[in-house]
């Protein structure tokens, strides 16, 4: 059996569901991830330990050097921009923002670096060897970094990536004399499946000009409660501190090692776990590659989902079971910086939903093993998993960068990002009326030259097909894009987005043509 619980739940919920599988049913197959491929296996890889880098929000406001990489920042963290702009306006520091697109955050930078689609590990390789090259750093430092980066010269990679090599020197010169750095890593490195040899690159960039060491460097929570979730230990191979407490908590735990959750949907398609518990996740909407969830999905003997609305999910499910909103009854989150924030009930629950810790619970009961009374009754477990510091820090070594060429077919060119639309945070906020009335429909957001090229104009309907599939939606064109890349954002689940994406590949490339009226 496997589990997977949506990182936008209550800390109760989260530990409930945690506590569930891994002490009634036996199981460490659960997760919280559904929407990122080829999700590392282990909990100290490089990429899983950016992601447990402590970040303080305040720390913005008095950096001298900001470095955004692989986020368009209004649309994953609107607050964080604010901040920085908030630091534009009060003090004087050096930002900086790189990207494989161009976004409207970089209207706060001083510097916004473009590079080619599918280059990320390449663009820090350049920063650091730039860095090498102009002496910023001392010679055994020098020799190392030569070593473990896939590149030879920062002309090299500035060649590779198509930015200017000046571009390069600035930020590494800004890096290397900062005295406190902010370096911001976002969301299009965690959705990437090559996300291990970019974490390389940058943990080879973090030891190299010391950001750690005179600031902070992280990957940034996503969601409500994701940062809630991981040190709740709602994954299936918690770092050992978690997995220490977790152990204490409920005696022991399996033995038999968990799987993350492309790797269940694996499983399923193998027809080797056959039972899904689904609590207000939906993977068959957002995980990237619609095909490959959907046929692991349809294999498994017994699906059980809960949610607040009919979903793609709960549409494939033998049970389908009424979840309350987190406004409907009191709950803890844990916001990007690790800091325990209550929401209170607004309105009682609808109809015959439950907050999903008594769902849980009453599946557990079932089972004659109750995990609560009260469900005040898993605040001192939950208390003691929030408590516990788990920073195994960055590599103190330099790591070689494995960069795999990119295979790309003539017949589908155009780089395709899939994004979250910024006046909706998640897909269910497509019910939120005000919301719609900004935004209500799926959109494909293009450059105006690409336009011109196609005789495209804002609002004809579009093609857009990939390898594995077809949708088709109106145009957006946006002046600030400037490249030839494509944005969808992912947010409507009439437009089924997941079905252009494939989870193994590093960019998803598409072809589009103007639909006829």
């Amino acid at each position: 059996i496997g589990g997977l619980a949506s990182p936008q739940l209550d800390n109760a919920s989260l530990w409930a569901f945690s506590k569930f599988f891994r002490t009634v049913l036996s199981s460490n197959n659960v997760d919280f991830r559904s929407d990122y491929p080829m999700l590392p296996t282990e909990s100290d890889s490089v990429f899983s330990r950016f992601c447990e880098q402590p970040f303080k929000i305040s720390d913005i406001d008095d950096s001298d050097v900001i470095v955004v990489f692989g986020s368009d920042l209004i649309r994953e963290h609107p607050n964080e921009y604010l901040r920085i702009r908030k630091a534009r306006n009060f003090g004087s520091p050096r930002v900086y923002t790189i990207n494989p697109f161009a976004v409207k955050a970089a209207d706060v930078a001083d510097l916004e670096l473009v590079y080619k689609a599918g280059c990320d590990e390449a663009v820090v390789d350049g920063l650091c060897l730039a860095a090498v090259e102009e002496g910023l750093v001392d010679q055994a430092a020098a020799t190392s970094l030569r070593e473990s980066a896939a590149l030879a010269t920062s002309a090299e990679a500035a060649e590779k990536v198509g930015v200017d090599i000046e571009q390069l020197k600035i930020v590494a010169r800004a890096l290397a004399e900062g005295r406190k750095i902010t370096f911001i890593i976002g969301e299009l490195v965690a959705r990437c499946s090559r996300r291990e040899a970019v974490a390389s690159a940058l943990a080879n960039l973090n030891l190299l000009l010391g950001i750690s060491g005179k600031g902070q460097i992280a990957v940034l929570a996503q969601y409500t409660n994701s940062k809630g979730a991981a040190k709740l230990g709602l994954v299936p191979a918690p770092p050992e501190p978690v997995k220490s407490e977790l152990t204490a908590i409920c005696g022991k735990l399996p033995e038999i090692p968990g799987h993350t959750t492309d790797a269940m949907l694996a499983q399923m398609k193998k027809e080797e776990i056959n039972g899904f518990f689904v609590l207000g996740a939906d993977p068959a909407l957002l995980y990237p590659d619609r095909q490959f969830v959907r046929e692991g999905l349809e294999k498994t003997d017994f699906l059980v989902a809960c949610d607040l609305f009919e979903t793609a999910t709960t549409q494939l499910a033998d049970v389908v079971l009424p979840l309350s909103s987190w406004a409907e009854y009191a709950g803890d989150y844990v916001n990007l910086e690790g800091r325990v924030q209550r929401a209170e009930a607004a309105i009682k629950p609808v109809g015959q939903s439950r907050p999903g810790y008594e769902i849980v619970n009453l599946v557990a009961q079932k089972f004659d093993q109750p995990l609560f009374e009260n469900v005040n009754d898993l605040q001192g477990e939950i208390d003691r998993l929030l408590a516990v510091e788990n920073n195994a820090g960055l590599p103190g070594a330099f790591v070689k960068v494995k960069s795999v060429a990119e295979e790309t077919a003539e017949e589908y060119p155009w780089p395709l990002y899939i994004c979250d639309d910024p006046h909706h945070r998640g897909h269910l906020t497509e019910k939120a009326p005000s919301l719609v009335s900004f935004c209500g429909e799926a959109y494909l957001e293009m450059s105006p030259e690409m336009a011109r090229r196609f005789s495209i104009e804002a609002g004809n309907s579009v093609r857009v097909e990939s390898p594995v599939g077809k949708v088709i939606v109106p145009a957006r064109i946006s002046e600030h894009l400037e490249n030839d890349v494509l944005l969808l954002p992912r947010n409507f689940s009439s437009a089924a987005i997941t079905s252009l994406l494939m989870r193994k590949v590093c960019i998803n490339r598409v072809k589009i043509s103007k639909v006829d009226e």
